[in-house]
């Protein structure tokens, strides 16, 4: 496994442009969408790589609901308990530095995966193609106000594509 990738580096870089932390964190909370599948599904975008539907519960979605996702939930109730004590901050931290080392290994696997899928021209319409695969996945109908919450991770794509 390969934890410093390509998409690694991509998720860096796109998880940073105006908006997106904010609406990727927002989709997670109020949809339960997944952060790295959705970055996952714009680089595959930008790499003219169609996303396959049958991709759900390969090892990266088992990794982050065996492993990141509790950690997380850890991390939230550390998070909970540090505004009564302020000594739980360097234990907050410490499971944030964590949680994002499992985050790194799920797209490390994630990009594995990425090898066997079919490519094609890099278009936007690959983009909403990935996306719309991976809503179906997980059983997530699109809505307007979905596609509002999506919209800035949408023109951070489309702005990746246009660079290649």
């Amino acid at each position: 496994m390969q934890l410093k990738n390509d998409l690694w580096d991509f998720t860096l870089n796109f998880y940073q442009q105006p908006n997106v932390e904010s609406s990727c964190l927002a989709l997670q909370n109020q949809y339960g969408l997944s952060i790295n599948r959705l970055i996952y599904a714009c680089w595959c975008a930008c790499r003219g790589l169609r996303q396959q539907v049958e991709e759900v519960d390969g090892p990266a979605d088992q990794w982050q609901a065996e492993i990141t996702h509790p950690l997380r939930q850890l991390r939230y109730k550390v998070r909970n308990k540090k505004t009564e004590h302020d000594m739980l901050d360097s234990c907050y931290q410490a499971l944030r530095k964590a949680e994002l080392a499992c985050e790194q290994v799920e797209l490390a696997l994630l990009y594995q995966q990425s090898s066997r899928l079919e490519s094609t021209d890099i278009t936007e319409a690959l983009l909403a193609e990935n996306l719309d695969a991976y809503l179906h996945e997980i059983g997530i109908e699109r809505s307007e106000t979905l596609d509002r919450m999506l919209a800035p991770i949408l023109e951070a794509a489309q702005k990746q594509i246009n660079l290649v």
